[in-house]
């Protein structure tokens, strides 16, 4: 019988190298403005032009009553329409700052079998984290990056006793207690 060599035991206990070493900090209002103006007036100028004819064509009918609450189901309709339009809008765009492929992810969020809302639950599940600028010279990196591609600054520093990550402020490494180098910015004295 062989002898199967074991690893030791700290490199069991490593954890694994984050992908999402980034948070991203989250704004409606930026957001929001992923949508295209032109989008948002022509959904606009199709609702009017909707609601407009309809009222016009039904206003004496049996009488313009029936013309408002013709008027009030298209204005639901047309909200969940408008919704849905924007959704893919935000879709294609949001994948192709993401460096995603911004037409797959549109074809597969409106052909994915089941409800029109399970494509982009899926999308938002797996979409890779916003590329960032590297500290050092300001280049675009992308989140799974390790380094720098221009500078070679490494931007996931580890613990050089146990190779746990940790944050460049740190001064004692927070698995294993190692001194690490001064922070950079020292806080202030309270």
């Amino acid at each position: 019988m062989t002898d199967i060599q074991q690893p030791p035991i700290e490199k069991l206990n490593r954890r694994p190298r984050t992908l999402f070493a980034r948070s991203e900090k989250f704004r409606l209002s930026a957001e929001i403005r992923i949508i295209p103006r032109g989008l948002v007036m022509a959904v606009a100028a199709l609702f009017l032009i909707v609601v407009g004819t309809a009222i016009a064509v039904n206003w004496n009918d049996p009488g313009p009553r029936r013309a408002l609450f013709l008027a009030g189901d298209l204005t639901a309709v047309s909200i969940v329409v408008a919704a849905y339009i924007f959704l893919l809008a935000y879709i294609n765009r949001d994948a192709k700052r993401r460096g995603m492929s911004p037409t797959l992810w549109t074809l597969l969020v409106i052909f994915l079998p089941g409800t029109p809302i399970s494509g982009s639950i899926i999308y938002f599940l797996v979409r890779k984290p916003l590329p960032y600028h590297c500290p050092q010279c300001g280049s675009t990196v992308r989140a799974e990056f390790n380094f720098c591609p221009q500078c070679k600054r490494n931007l996931r520093p580890a613990c050089p006793h146990c190779g746990h990550e940790i944050d460049e402020t740190d001064r004692y490494c927070a698995n294993c207690a190692w001194e690490l180098a001064a922070p950079a910015h020292p806080e202030p004295a309270r």
